[in-house]
């Protein structure tokens, strides 16, 4: 399965230094299963560590257990937990495993993927897990399940399922964009709608935010707007700022200026604000250095603004407060 990344690339609003990367884990794993460490021996300068299959996703669908082969000197490494039923997400290692002189018959061998959050911990019931659910969309589309049925069942995850799968989710419908074409009306309106009333978990906001601007929704703009003061964490509203520039362009300053006129509170008022410094177009410079520059909430505005003007209009307020 391919990635198709359109406007993301562009955007760059979550600073997707992701710590899950789930989605890229399945993506390129050759076999994906939930299993468990039974056992552990060295081999030289790596480990081996033999799991118990239970349940096979995809790949490997013939192997009652697999070896893990694991270097443990590597610090920034992924690698099997004793005693825990986890998803794996495998590449093969057969060439490795000839390399090494490792016995046949202890095979098949692999590696972990190195994606961060690519090997969760499973719950009892591994039909019903959000995770092993999520793994089997992906297998079954792999396997010729039709991209409407697919994308259908994927918009469903994003709308319903726990943290962090809906977010990995939301993630891989921005990198679809053959998949996002195959959504309905109806499920444009729910993302929308989830994406502009979630107040407790930024990274699925914003994720869903950037769904929703890939696939350039009307309105969407005032939609995320409304959370701007509810939610007060920064990374938001550089998300709507940047957004709005992607939809708007130069509009997009006017549109959250509009907005500004009837908020009352101050967390909402320096929100929008944010968000319009965090637009960068030239119109949000200029409506910025019209207003009060002593004002603090001004001032944070100017500094999310990238240009010269802006930079320059703070370093001089902060030149004539240190006299």
């Amino acid at each position: 399965m391919r990635t198709f990344p359109i406007l993301i690339s562009t955007l760059a609003l979550t600073a997707i230094a992701s710590a899950q990367d789930l989605r890229r884990g399945l993506l390129q794993a050759d076999a994906v299963l939930v299993g468990r460490q039974v056992g552990k021996r060295p081999h030289g300068d790596v480990a081996l560590h033999r799991v118990q299959v239970i349940a096979h996703v995809r790949g490997a669908t013939q192997a009652r257990a697999v070896t893990v082969i694991d270097w443990p000197q590597l610090s920034l490494h992924i690698r099997p937990t004793p005693r825990q039923s986890r998803l794996f997400c495998l590449q093969d290692a057969s060439a490795v495993a000839e390399r090494l002189g490792l016995p046949t018959d202890g095979g098949p061998y692999y590696k972990l993927v190195g994606w961060a959050g690519s090997h969760p911990l499973v719950g009892k019931d591994v039909d019903q897990d959000p995770v092993v659910r999520f793994a089997r969309v992906l297998a079954d589309a792999d396997r010729g399940t039709s991209p409407e049925i697919t994308a259908a069942a994927l918009a469903h995850m994003a709308i319903t399922a726990p943290a962090p799968v809906r977010t990995e989710v939301a993630r891989l419908l921005t990198e679809r964009g053959d998949l996002r074409s195959k959504l309905s009306g109806v499920h444009w309106t729910q993302l929308v709608a989830r994406a502009s009333g979630e107040v407790d978990d930024i990274d699925y906001k914003i994720a869903l935010a950037e769904l929703c601007c890939e696939q350039r929704i009307d309105g969407l703009l005032d939609a995320l707007a409304v959370s701007l003061g509810p939610v007060t964490d920064l990374r938001y509203a550089r998300c709507v700022g940047r957004i709005g520039n992607v939809l708007h362009g130069e509009g997009a300053a006017d549109k959250l200026l509009a907005r500004l006129r009837f908020v009352a509170k101050d967390a909402d008022r320096r929100m929008l604000l944010l968000a319009i410094g965090a637009t960068n177009t030239r119109s949000a410079a200029d409506a910025l250095l019209r207003m009060d520059r002593a004002d603090a909430a001004v001032q944070a505005a100017l500094r999310e603004h990238r240009s010269k003007r802006a930079r320059a209009a703070v370093s001089k307020k902060s030149a004539r407060s240190r006299r």
